[in-house]
């Protein structure tokens, strides 16, 4: 049965995680929202957020941050992990020795608890990436 991964997959790190846990695809929202070419001109319908007056949920600004071509395939111009999502997964199957999806999906994954504050010390005291 196809797995398709949905939920707050904003970065290339979130989506190389999904494929990475098995997912066979990837519903990505927010960040094609945020191309310059989107119909919606920087705004996104926030579909887990209810209205009362909205059928569908409510109309949220998520801005542009670049073309389709930078969000999937680079060159990314931020450095947040929220453009280039192709290069991160070449990367990320590169990191693992995985040659190709299937081979991803395979791979261990290892649950840590510190991934979310990991490195960010180092990237605050030197204002790099994330850390800015």
């Amino acid at each position: 049965m196809p797995v398709i991964a949905d939920g707050g997959l904003i970065t290339g790190g979130d989506i190389c995680k999904c494929i990475a846990c098995g997912a066979d695809g990837v519903m990505i929202g927010s960040p094609f929202a945020r191309a310059q070419e989107a119909p919606g001109r920087g705004y996104h319908w926030g579909m887990a957020t209810p209205s009362p007056v909205l059928p569908r949920g409510t109309r949220i600004r998520v801005g542009t941050t670049g073309t389709l071509q930078q969000i999937l395939r680079g060159p990314a111009q931020l450095d947040d992990g929220t453009h280039n999502f192709l290069g991160a997964l070449q990367t990320s199957m590169g990191t693992l020795g995985a040659k190709n999806i299937r081979e991803m999906q395979q791979v261990e994954v290892i649950i840590a608890p510190s991934l979310l504050t990991e490195g960010k010390v180092y990237q605050k005291a030197q204002q790099l990436g994330m850390g800015k």
